[in-house]
C-alpha cells in the first residue's frame, strides 16, 4: 500500500435529496461530500440551531460526518452494492414516528453470510438472492402510555435516524461510507489507536465482505471464510495471506487482510479482477489502478494495470478489466 488517498480508485457520485419544497443534489468525490445547493452551509446550521428550520441536506451532512468513523457503519452497511434498500419515504415516516426504528444490523460473526443477527430492530428481506437490510417498524420512539421516551432513547432514535439518512443516500454513497470509515482505523486515521481493541468485529467485517467475493473467485462456501488482521494490527497495508484449508470437499479461505482493504479494494469494487482477487491497491487515478493480486491461493501476488470501462452505476461496483500483466501470459 502507498500513502496515496485511499479513496483514488472511487468514482464521484451524485443523488438527489428531498429538501424544503424540491430536491437538492449532494455529491461525493474525492473524499468529501459536498452540498451544491447550499452555498453557505455553515450559516444555515447556525441559524437552524437558533431556532430555525434545518434544510434536509443539512441533516444529510451531519449525518455524514458524525458516523464518518463509526464502526457500526461496517455492520448495517452493504456487503454489496444493492444490498441495502432505505427510501426516503421510510425516512420520512421513521421521522414521524409512524415506522419506528426497524432496520438490522448484522451480527459481526465470521462471515455469516444472510445471518442478520442482533437487530438495531426489525426484520430482513431479499433482493433476487442475496440479502437486503430495509425499514420496518418495532419501535415507534413515542414512550409508552403517553410518557416522554428516556434520554437515552431520544439518542438512540437519533443515531437511527442519522444512519437511515445515509442508507437512503444508495448503493455508492454505502460504498463511499464503508470506506470513510475503514480509512478511518487504518494508518493516521482518526481511530487507528483503537484497531487492538476491535479486532474481533473489524475482522469479522472483513470476513462478511470476502466471503462474497470467495464464493465467486473459488466456489467456496461464503461461511468458511475467515479473515484475520495482520499480527502488528496497526490497520495498515502489509502481510496479506491467502490459503485454503480443510478437506477438499469443503475447504476453508483463510486470509490476512488490513482493515484499509475494505476502502482500497473492496469499496471501488477490485476484489476480484480477472479470476485474480485483489489484495492491494499500489496507485490509482479512477478509472485506472495498480494492483497487486494473486491467480489462487497460496500464491505469490502478480502486479496487474486495470481499467474501470463501465464505472459510476448507481447499482453496481465499475467493472474492472485487466489491460496490464506484470509477468505475462494469459489472463
Amino acid at each position: 500500500m502507498t500513502a496515496e488517498p485511499w479513496w483514488r480508485a472511487l468514482p464521484a457520485a451524485e443523488t438527489w435529496v428531498p429538501c424544503g419544497d424540491g430536491s437538492h443534489p449532494v455529491r461525493w468525490a474525492d473524499g468529501q461530500l459536498t452540498l451544491p445547493a447550499h452555498g453557505d452551509a455553515e450559516a444555515e446550521a447556525v441559524l437552524a440551531a437558533l431556532g430555525g428550520e434545518k434544510a434536509a441536506c443539512l441533516e444529510v451532512a451531519e449525518a455524514w460526518h458524525r458516523h464518518s468513523a463509526d464502526l457500526a457503519v461496517l455492520g448495517v452497511g452493504p456487503r454489496a452494492p444493492g444490498e441495502v434498500a432505505v427510501s426516503w419515504d421510510e425516512v420520512r415516516e421513521f421521522r414521524e414516528n409512524r415506522l419506528g426504528g426497524r432496520f438490522v444490523r448484522r451480527r459481526p460473526g465470521g462471515g455469516m453470510v444472510g445471518s442478520a443477527g442482533p437487530a438495531l430492530a426489525g426484520g430482513r428481506g431479499q433482493v433476487g438472492s442475496r440479502p437486503m437490510i430495509r425499514a420496518g417498524s418495532v419501535w415507534s420512539g413515542g414512550g409508552v402510555g403517553g410518557v416522554a421516551p428516556s434520554p437515552e432513547l431520544e439518542q438512540l432514535r437519533a443515531e437511527r435516524l442519522g444512519l437511515l439518512i445515509l442508507l437512503a443516500l444508495g448503493p455508492a454513497f454505502h460504498l463511499a461510507l464503508t470506506g470513510t470509515v475503514a480509512a478511518s482505523f487504518g494508518p493516521g486515521g482518526t481511530r487507528a489507536a483503537e484497531v487492538p481493541d476491535h479486532r474481533p468485529e473489524l475482522e469479522a467485517y472483513l470476513s462478511g465482505r470476502l466471503a462474497l467475493t470467495a464464493e465467486a473467485w473459488l466456489g467456496v462456501d461464503p461461511n468458511l471464510v475467515d479473515v484475520r488482521l495482520p499480527p502488528d494490527a496497526d490497520g495498515g497495508g502489509g502481510g496479506e495471506k491467502l490459503e485454503l484449508a480443510g478437506p477438499a470437499a469443503e475447504p476453508q479461505l483463510q486470509a490476512t487482510l488490513p482493515v484499509t482493504w475494505l476502502a482500497t479494494v473492496w469499496a471501488p469494487g477490485l476484489a476480484l479482477v480477472g479470476r485474480h482477487l485483489v489484495v492491494a491497491v499500489e496507485q490509482a487515478a479512477y478509472p485506472e489502478a495498480t494492483v497487486r493480486a494473486v491467480p489462487a491461493p497460496g500464491r505469490e501476488p502478480v502486479r496487474l494495470t486495470v481499467r474501470a470501462t463501465d464505472g459510476g452505476s448507481p447499482h453496481d461496483w465499475a467493472h474492472w478489466e485487466i489491460t496490464d500483466h506484470e509477468e505475462g501470459g494469459t489472463t
